[in-house]
């Protein structure tokens, strides 16, 4: 499909209605996807998927229009509805979006010629699942291979040229036995050889027993815990970041001011919408303006708010580029409002092997994660959770795998951010950022 067409014709319709403004982000994609679940695979390909989100402004009034097809005649229709119950606008027009924007690598053609391969696709699949039934003790496996190719566009109204870039992704996803997971995730085509052992390595890894916190004594008590890059990122975006907002500090929802301390001394961390190959890398966010690498806290400090479009109107700054259509609950994201929103996050790595970490810790948890996080409150950080994914540290070794249903960690945010310990020199890839393992103390709930 071209884009580029149907933003030109959508900024000609815009001209005829006589908006002041219009705003487009469109995507299309492919995708193909191999579902494991134990020795079954079943094969999944999706073409032509089209979503658009678009804004508009007239006389100070702004409305949106989500839409699923590439008409014109749905968007005219959407653009007169979106105005009969447009809100006031926070600025008098869209980002004008600066010619030759930046070149960033999204597209890799090893995995778009995977795409072509649905034979290679299924057979990595059942090579993983090969290899996994192979270790002992593995009873059931799930997981999922997915690939997708996807042009995608933002373009307004006054501006030269849209952006846009075609992006490539690779995933790959396995659980064994329901106790642990494991995956591979960018927009690079990953060691295929490494992905064909996720399931069996992972498996390799599980101890044989399970225990509970009345067994390990520790049951209402402060314990050292080891938080897995996949917890720590999930603390971050879903509790964290939401106090970096300038939107959240602006309702006076934020706990942070930039230049207080916020974290350890030995954090560092910063947002990226530029990294290679990563979840959120495109030339602009979903307004227009240039993705950047910001720097958010240095050496426990809080440096600066991540700002989209419209909170920066308000503060009379310039927009850090995390304006972007972030779903919350339901949502897509063509249906979703521009929110701040964190881009890829990276943590600097500390100077302790992870090793050292666990065999420093008589009685504690490696958290790799917590269920039904979004439950925790994000205005006190606060949080009371079931651990799902884990390990029982016991003089210095991971000795077992928590009993279901009889763990619970107990703890706040942002004060964990504060009181973090010890940060391993090991990193993670979770396809949307880079981070370290980390160490604090929570409550055995």
């Amino acid at each position: 499909m071209q884009l580029e067409k149907f933003a030109k014709q959508a900024v000609r319709l815009a001209a005829r209605l006589r908006l002041d403004d219009i705003e487009i982000l469109l995507t299309h994609s492919r995708t193909l996807s191999a579902k494991i679940e134990n020795k079954d695979v079943n094969l999944e390909l999706k073409q032509d998927i089209f979503n658009a989100g678009v804004r508009v402004i007239r006389k100070g009034r702004l409305g949106y229009v989500p839409m699923t097809e590439p008409s014109l005649d749905l968007l005219k229709t959407g653009i007169k509805a979106a105005l009969e119950r447009a809100g006031a606008a926070p600025f008098e027009s869209f980002a004008v979006i600066k010619p030759g924007p930046q070149k960033v690598k999204t597209h890799d053609p090893k995995v778009a010629r995977m795409l072509e391969r649905p034979l290679t696709v299924k057979n990595l699949a059942q090579d993983i699942i090969s290899q996994t039934f192979k270790v002992k003790g593995v009873e059931n496996i799930e997981g999922a291979i997915n690939l997708s190719i996807e042009d995608r566009l933002v373009a307004t109204m006054h501006s030269p040229a849209p952006a846009l870039a075609q992006r490539t992704m690779f995933s790959a996803f396995v659980d064994v036995n329901s106790r642990d997971f494991d995956f591979a995730a960018s927009r690079s085509l990953p060691d295929l050889k490494k992905v064909a052992r996720l399931g069996r390595n992972l498996a390799r890894s599980l101890p044989g027993k399970s225990t509970t916190p009345e067994k390990e004594k520790v049951k209402g008590k402060k314990v050292l815990v080891i938080i897995h890059p996949v917890m720590l990122e999930t603390m971050l975006r879903k509790l964290i970041v939401e106090h970096i907002y300038a939107s959240t500090v602006q309702d006076r929802m934020s706990r942070y001011t930039v230049g207080d301390r916020v974290a350890a001394r030995t954090v560092t961390l910063w947002d990226d919408g530029t990294a290679p190959y990563s979840e959120s890398t495109f030339p602009t966010d979903d307004e227009g303006t240039p993705t950047r690498r910001t720097k958010v806290i240095e050496n426990g400090t809080l440096l600066t708010l991540l700002y989209d479009r419209a909170s920066a109107v308000k503060d009379g700054v310039e927009s850090t580029g995390n304006g972007r259509r972030r779903p919350v609950l339901i949502e897509d994201e063509h249906e979703a409002p521009v929110r701040c929103t964190a881009s890829d996050l990276f943590l600097a790595p500390g100077k302790t092997q992870l090793s050292r970490m666990v065999k420093d810790i008589k009685h504690g948890v490696l958290v790799k994660y917590l269920l039904g996080f979004h439950t925790a409150n994000k205005t006190t950080g606060d949080f009371t959770n079931a651990l799902y994914v884990g390990r029982i540290i016991r003089n210095g070794r991971l000795a077992a795998l928590p009993e279901p249903g009889r763990w619970a960690l107990k703890g706040n945010a942002l004060d964990c951010l504060k009181d973090i310990t010890a940060i391993s020199r090991e990193t993670f890839d979770t396809g949307s950022g880079v981070l370290p393992w980390v160490q604090v103390e929570l409550t055995v709930a």
